[in-house]
């Protein structure tokens, strides 16, 4: 699956309200980051990218329960496909 359409399909399934909460989120993570391989050569990058993922739903989370706006902006699918436009070997 293309960035372009990750982020279509990311937005969708939002809109329907199929996401986890915050807190079922960070149970997924801590899930996946579990399950990985610890003899596995690409361990920690990928616990590291999930991490990170991870941290990016806590300050989303944060600053919603704090009333400030996220620091970036929230995609749409108009933006998603101006991405592809710009990047079409994504």
């Amino acid at each position: 699956m293309q960035k372009t359409d990750v982020l279509i399909t990311v937005i969708d399934m939002a809109r329907a309200g199929l996401g986890f909460t915050p807190s079922d989120a960070m149970a997924q993570i801590a899930e996946l980051i579990a399950e990985e391989d610890v003899e596995n050569p690409l361990y920690d990058s990928r616990v590291e990218r999930l991490l990170r993922l991870g941290a990016c739903i806590w300050s989303l989370r944060r600053d919603t329960l704090e009333g400030r706006a996220p620091s970036a902006s929230m995609p749409t699918v108009a933006s998603a496909r101006a991405f592809e436009d710009l990047n079409p070997a994504s």
